[in-house]
């Protein structure tokens, strides 16, 4: 890890570590932990769980820098919300600052040490690939009894999605309207929203949160949301999961190629990078 900033989710603005605030290490949050029960021939209830730790850090003839980081981390606090910490610019997990405690204050120098939550247990790192809509018309037009604002073609492999990571990793769709009950198969699965999404407007199916969401976004920034038209079937590994994880390994990506999309995919580690 080179460098570290925490972002403010209630007022957008950031501050890094690297000076005039100095973090050092930073050895608290290069830690890692996963919760666990001893059973029998084995362990049970294995995840990652929200967890506290310590860092400290200095600032040097720069008093008005701790002013900074006492307003975001308690905009955050009071609005309930975490802020994000972002580690060399990429990968990032959401935190608290609860508490600050001055170690040593001179003239010149202030250290403190800081009392951070790490909300999710996990950083986490997008790479995301954009698909245009097909112009090859391969396989030919599906017949539809009704027009529609764009062409159904069969469907034919668009490419592939590797995920080298050992785990299964939570993928991030976006799909641009206008199309009519979209649906993308990744692998065995087949991810699919029961809607018309309008043009102008975009469909967004989040895996990567605790919450799982599926969102419709207006040109106009108005949200709405369709977790109930998700085609969820009989759950992971049924083959029409929409927050079906990317399995190890590499997969095929099939669709029928009437709108454009971008698939993120989401590598979680347990500590920042050290390299």
């Amino acid at each position: 890890m080179q460098s570290l900033e925490y972002a403010s989710a209630a007022t957008g603005e950031r501050i890094g570590f690297e000076g005039p605030l100095y973090g050092e290490t930073l050895a608290g949050l290069r830690g890692r932990v996963w919760d666990y029960s001893i059973g029998a021939r084995g362990l049970t209830g294995v995840t990652r769980k929200t967890r506290e730790t310590n860092v400290t850090v200095r600032i040097h003839d720069s008093p008005a820098t701790l002013d900074l980081l006492r307003r975001l981390a308690d905009a955050d606090m009071s609005a309930g919300t975490p802020g994000t910490l972002v580690a060399d610019g990429e990968w990032e997990t959401r935190a608290w600052i609860p508490k600050s405690e001055p170690q040593t204050i001179t003239p010149t120098m202030v250290e403190t040490q800081l009392t951070i939550v790490l909300a999710d247990g996990v950083w986490r790192r997008g790479t995301t690939e954009h698909h245009d809509p097909r112009t090859d018309k391969a396989g030919g037009d599906l017949d539809y009894p009704h027009d529609y604002p764009h062409d159904y073609a069969g469907m034919s492999i668009l490419g592939t999605v590797t995920n080298a990571t050992g785990m299964p990793q939570p993928v991030k769709l976006t799909i641009f309207g206008p199309c009519v009950n979209p649906y993308i198969i990744i692998g065995t699965n087949r991810y699919e929203v029961d809607a018309t999404i309008p043009a102008g407007s975009r469909l967004e199916i989040d895996a990567a949160s605790d919450s799982r969401t599926v969102t419709m976004i207006s040109d106009t920034g108005l949200r709405t949301n369709l977790f109930g038209k998700a085609v969820r079937g009989a759950g992971r590994g049924a083959g029409t999961y929409v927050f079906e994880p990317l399995p190890p390994g590499t997969s095929s990506i099939s669709w029928a190629g009437g709108f454009e999309f971008d698939l993120t995919a989401i590598e979680e580690r347990s500590e920042p990078p050290w390299t």
